[in-house]
């Protein structure tokens, strides 16, 4: 895992690159403490950096950039590619020769022998940039959930990219000139949905898609995998029984989870009691358990039974536990650097920051995490709540007017009260499943964020932002709700949020998290197991491995990987933190914005 970065002149003009790559590198070193290093072509028109993160094939035969045993390919590459060994034999059949064993190498020679057509074959995170010599071209790509970021820049005839917003940000030619739209999604949903960054002057390389730049500074954009696609066009199978599909559930868990062990470092599982975390623990195939420990940590306002039972489901499965727990000394200081090193507005990522802090201290690199379970085995709320709101609204009599209900006056009395303004806007927003979710995933209504903007003598007109058609049109040709929930909790949750998050909080501690459950190979298999004749959720992942769980996991309820937000701004501003709106995480989300700002002015 690695910090990438670059810069492609493709105008006639002189440009030293060299010395903003230097800084780039410098400020992208918690990626990759263990090693960087710069490539500048002859022509001086292609200028590569890399911070590496040494998690396979340890040597320096694995340095990066990459360059190619003909020197015509080089490569800066941040991620890892899960089948690297297999498509490594594949390539040796084909009479490739190899110089190292690292999936570095893998990549570039899958480049050679199949083109742009190696994206298909890789099974991995990944975000890398390609020098191709014979054909002059700058090959860019991202995985397909996006778990790996590459954000880009295109100004005065000069491509620059990086693993970073704030690496960017570094260059004086690119302004932090806001993107009011950015600023309305932040408001919206807690973060900044991509391609988009906050800027006005970078934007986000999209998950699933590739850029090809031409010399003469053309670029053509292409996608490779679509997850909305993937979902609709998949085949519904039939099972004879529950058992049967239980049966298909195991083997392809034990599958994803056997190809993220490969490591050439320790790798740890990073433990609750949930049942996502702990069906991976389960699956963790015996070859790679002498290399395995399961992390817990101990936040001080997590239910008392979390870490007895993630002791008791490590022990059944004889794999070295640790308990940390964090004091609030190193509470005070994780907040502190926590906005310091927010590479983009975010109201969420504290908790995983935090054990990638522990993770690092404890001198271990690699993280195993269940994220991407409650997506695809229906464990947030949305999955029951919505289509009972859909339900209930549309029993309403037709001719019934939400304006009568919507008023201005019913909202602002909710707020004044302190009350949950989203009663309000059930009439509104609860009778589609496109609107509910919404409002059921919305951070603030968009009336309200209007107000909020329009108060800051931001002028934003929300019905110019297209984002109630974005939203209908991502649902459309979905056969249920479920599947239509689905989508948009991957689209709107887990990529624009919990995958961006993951990435920057935890190689900003110099950790690579791993997330078996959001993985290509694996949404492709479980997919039709998803909209086969057998209903599948979390109860069935957990029978996958009931003989290797504590009971009492499968009946537990829901506890999430929450944040105490009121704590924390109280602990942040070491006062008792005035709260302004009913829900504290809305309180938060202004101040971590608010916190954002100003550290990108210093």
């Amino acid at each position: 895992m690695c910090g990438i970065s670059g810069i492609f002149n493709y105008s006639n003009k002189y440009f030293n690159g060299q010395p903003i790559i230097k800084k780039i590198n410098d400020i992208q070193s918690d990626r990759g403490p263990d090693d960087n290093g710069i490539f500048e072509s002859k022509n001086k028109k292609i200028i590569l950096g890399h911070t590496r993160l040494s998690i396979i094939d340890l040597s320096k035969d694995a340095k990066q950039p990459f360059i190619s045993k003909d020197e015509d390919y080089i490569l800066t590459f941040n991620g890892e590619i899960y089948n690297y060994k297999e498509l490594k034999n594949e390539l040796i059949k084909m009479n490739v020769l190899f110089k190292s064993n690292s999936d570095t190498e893998v990549l570039v020679e899958s480049y050679k022998m199949w083109g742009t057509k190696c994206l298909d074959k890789l099974r991995g995170m990944f975000a890398f940039a390609l020098w191709d010599k014979k054909k002059n071209i700058l090959f860019l790509a991202r995985d397909p959930f996006g778990i790996k970021p590459l954000y880009y820049s295109n100004i005065g005839g000069i491509f620059y990219f990086a693993s970073q917003i704030k690496s960017l940000l570094s260059i004086k030619e690119i302004s932090k000139t806001k993107n009011n739209e950015s600023v309305f999604n932040y408001y919206l949903w807690g973060n900044i949905s991509e391609p988009s960054t906050i800027y006005k002057d970078i934007m986000s390389l999209e998950k699933g898609s590739y850029k090809i730049i031409n010399i003469n500074g053309s670029i053509q954009n292409f996608n490779y995998a679509n997850i909305k696609e993937t979902i609709l066009k998949s085949e519904n199978f039939t099972f004879k029984d529950k058992l049967d599909s239980q049966e298909y559930l195991k083997d392809i868990i034990d599958d994803t989870v056997k190809a993220h062990q490969i490591s050439d470092v320790p790798v740890q599982i990073l433990l609750s009691a949930g049942i996502d975390s702990n069906a991976i623990l389960a699956s963790t195939d015996n070859t790679f358990k002498k290399n395995l420990t399961s992390l817990t940590i101990d936040f001080g306002y997590n239910n008392n039974d979390e870490t007895y039972l993630a002791s008791l489901s490590s022990r059944n499965n004889n794999i070295k536990h640790n308990i940390e727990k964090i004091s609030e000394n190193e509470s005070e200081n994780l907040l502190k650097n926590f906005f310091k090193k927010m590479d983009s507005p975010t109201n969420d990522g504290f908790n995983s920051f935090s054990a990638s802090y522990v993770a690092k201290k404890n001198k271990n690199k690699v993280l195993l995490t269940g994220v991407g379970g409650d997506e695809l085995f229906s464990g947030y709320p949305s999955f029951n709540r919505i289509p009972k709101i859909i339900k209930i609204m549309n029993i309403l009599p037709s001719k019934i007017n939400f304006k009568n209900f919507y008023s201005r006056k019913f909202e602002r009395f909710l707020k004044n009260n302190k009350l949950n303004t989203k009663i309000a806007g059930l009439f509104k927003y609860g009778k589609s499943v496109d609107k509910a979710f919404l409002l059921q995933r919305s951070l603030f209504l968009p009336e309200e964020i209007q107000e909020i903007l329009l108060s800051k003598q931001n002028q934003l007109n929300i019905n110019q932002l297209n984002i109630f058609n974005t939203i209908e049109d991502d649902v459309k040709g979905f056969e249920n709700l479920r599947e239509s929930i689905l989508y948009l909790e991957i689209k709107y949750y887990l990529c624009a949020k919990l995958l961006k998050d993951i990435d920057w909080t935890s190689m900003s501690n110099s950790i690579e998290m791993r997330t078996p459950l959001v993985d290509w190979t694996f949404f492709k298999k479980i997919i039709p197991l998803i909209k086969s004749n057998i209903k599948v959720d979390k109860k069935d992942l957990f029978n996958c491995y009931s003989k290797k769980l504590p009971a009492v996991i499968s009946n537990r309820k829901k506890t999430g990987f929450s944040i105490p937000h009121k704590k924390l701004l109280n602990q942040y501003t070491n006062s008792n933190y005035h709260l302004k709106y009913s829900k504290p995480i809305k309180d938060w989300s202004t101040f971590c914005f608010k916190n954002y700002l100003s550290y990108e002015k210093n």
